[in-house]
């Protein structure tokens, strides 16, 4: 399932009481958990919810956080917070605090809202973008693709497996320890004459039998790097060279990795030297004769990191879906270095019986422990 930000108008699904309080309780919203004042709501009250990691405007936080307020934002924006050393995530929000805000900007007739509905846009609300790393640049100048190729696409994100609590319930599934990195990924196509100066190697012979191709989740490098390149220094690349994956691949295939190591994510190194950087294998996709996509399940996936020789993400759990086990996997240090004292959490993926691009089902769930980091976020 794709990564998604969303702040859903919906219904709590739950209420108890907040241990040592008597003025606190906990709400459930999809699978989040949300500390609340006593008798604020019920169970199916109607209100809105503001995941982790989003941006407030300036009206809708001065609505919510009045002059006093023991809770403030720090540049507006929510995050995991620690309330008599429970974690709460997110924000429930009224109606009629959503009402009083859109009255204030104007809006004279009321809005018939609709459950499960994404009202964003409308509330202004955004997500949180993290800093660029040190191998990115820094004067906000946007990448570029390459050569295009319609064929190497993204790989898209997964969403929070709180959105989806019972996605699992009763499935065969496998839990594979988060790496906290960047994405890399590799494709390995035939050479595609769709371009006239394409058309003429061609005709002239001069065209290569495949294209490899490479880059982040969000740009195509392959193989150079850009004019006013977003990129300080071309560290997938390197890496390809190092792992040596193109020599390792078959045609029609895409392989998704994680880069980690020096400076790729701040206090994640996972033991990496300086100027040192690793690939682990997560996905594999294929392409299809008849132009679809189809993903390897995770066993298969497993077997092709073994087979050809890649590192493979560290697998912790084989079995039935269980959520009190998905919740202590996510706790821990990594798995990959120990010495890495939190872990990032886990991805759970339906284990068997992938047929094409569209039912690949992954969620992640994040480590309390790694959001309680200030540098950290929901939408890595």
């Amino acid at each position: 399932m794709s990564s998604e930000y969303k702040v859903n108008y919906t219904k709590i699904l739950d209420i108890k009481p907040l241990e040592n309080s008597n003025a606190l309780d906990i709400a459930t919203v999809y699978g989040f958990q949300v500390v609340i004042r006593r008798n604020s709501y019920s169970v199916n009250s109607e209100i809105f919810y503001i995941p982790i990691d989003s941006i407030l405007p300036k009206d809708l936080e001065n609505i919510l956080f009045t002059e006093g307020s023991k809770i403030t934002l720090h540049k507006s924006r929510v995050r995991q917070i620690r309330i008599r050393g429970f974690f709460s995530q997110g924000m429930i929000v009224s109606k009629e605090d959503i009402s009083l805000l859109l009255k204030s900007r104007g809006l004279k007739n009321s809005i018939e809202f609709q459950l499960e509905n994404d009202y964003a846009t409308l509330l202004e609300i955004s997500k949180y973008e993290p800093p660029q790393p040190s191998y990115s640049m820094s004067s906000g100048s946007k990448p570029r693709k390459v050569d295009g190729d319609s064929r190497f696409r993204k790989y898209n994100g997964i969403d929070n497996l709180r959105w989806f609590p019972d996605l699992f319930k009763n499935q065969e599934v496998i839990a594979q320890c988060k790496i906290h990195g960047a994405n890399a990924r590799a494709s390995k196509f035939p050479f595609l004459a769709d371009t006239l100066f394409k058309k003429l190697l061609k005709f002239l012979r001069l065209a290569p039998k495949t294209v490899n191709l490479y880059g982040s989740n969000n740009v195509q490098i392959s193989g150079k790097l850009m004019r006013n390149s977003y990129y300080q220094s071309d560290v997938w690349g390197q890496a390809m060279k190092k792992y040596d994956v193109f020599n390792k691949m078959k045609e029609n295939e895409s392989l998704f990795f994680e880069l980690y190591g020096d400076s790729i994510q701040k206090n994640y190194s996972y033991g990496c030297k300086s100027g040192e950087h690793k690939l682990i294998l997560f996905d594999v996709r294929i392409l299809l004769p008849d132009g679809t996509q189809k993903w390897l399940d995770p066993e298969e996936c497993e077997a092709y990191a073994k087979e050809r020789g890649f590192d493979f993400v560290p697998v912790l759990y084989r079995g039935i879906y269980n959520d009190q086990l998905a919740y202590e996997l996510s706790k821990g240090p990594s798995v990959l270095c120990p010495e890495q004292k939190v872990r990032e959490g886990i991805v759970i993926k339906k284990r068997f019986g992938y047929d094409n691009e569209q039912n690949k089902t992954a969620l992640k769930l994040l480590n309390e422990d790694y959001l309680a980091d200030k540098n950290n976020s929901d939408f890595q």
